[in-house]
């Protein structure tokens, strides 16, 4: 009996976490689903308070210790947004930052549409149902963002939707300003990590960017790229990209 009740919690408890997989807590025990509780209340606690500062929430806020949200108003958020410990969202932005449901935001990640200290506001971020921001990711969304749905993000990628303008050589190139171009993330994609991103692209759906590869033009839906600059290694449906 003791057995049942705890089969059927665990899968209670996967259902609420991810509906789309019953199965992700088989082989946890009573004290690892106790600790998971415990976790989860406590960052239900802290996101609780978060909430009331949000511009709009559809459902729960996780917390961890340590998030720093500046300009909390222009953030609006799906269900069951996870904050994940020490990352920091400035929310000033044009079109607000913006998740649908089901999204995460890693430890120590920084989503920065505008300057902390000032600035004309950048455009803002959208992501996606059921995508994450890696750990220690930077989002640099002066110019908008546009992350699609379960999109898969590694550690350290960088997105950085604006270019240093350059072209007067006798000028000092912090004076020149800068060129705003919006990065379209489509769904089912995943950016492997240290992969950048650069102003003006668009990786299409499904397709995968390896480790450490620097994307400078858009890529095609279902590519494989890897490289500095990134370069087609291989289509999902099989064709040779060499």
């Amino acid at each position: 009996m003791v057995m049942m009740d705890l089969e059927a919690l665990r899968r209670a408890i996967a259902r609420r976490r991810d509906p789309d997989d019953p199965h992700a807590l088989d082989g946890w025990g009573a004290p690892e689903l106790a600790s998971l509780g415990w976790l989860l209340g406590r960052r239900l606690a802290r996101g609780t308070l978060l909430r009331a500062r949000l511009g709009d929430a559809a459902g729960r806020v996780f917390c961890e210790r340590g998030v720093r949200m500046l300009h909390a108003r222009h953030v609006r958020a799906g269900r069951d947004l996870n904050l994940e410990e020490g990352c920091q969202i400035m929310g000033l932005s044009k079109r607000g930052i913006v998740f649908g449901d089901r999204c995460t935001v890693g430890r120590g990640a920084m989503i920065s549409p505008t300057g902390i200290l000032g600035g004309e506001p950048g455009e803002g971020l959208l992501v996606g149902d059921h995508s994450n921001i890696g750990h220690f990711a930077v989002i640099g969304c002066s110019g908008f963002i546009d992350i699609g749905a379960r999109v898969l993000m590694g550690p350290h990628v960088c997105l950085i939707a604006e270019d240093h303008d350059s072209g007067h050589p006798d000028l000092p190139i912090k004076t020149q300003g800068v060129t705003r171009q919006s990065i379209v993330i489509e769904d089912d994609v995943w950016l492997g990590a240290g992969a950048i991103v650069v102003a003006g692209v668009t990786v299409g759906r499904g397709s995968v960017v390896a480790a450490g590869a620097v994307v400078t033009r858009d890529v095609a839906p279902g590519s494989v790229v890897a490289g500095v600059p990134a370069r087609l290694v291989r289509s999902r449906t099989g064709e040779d990209g060499r």
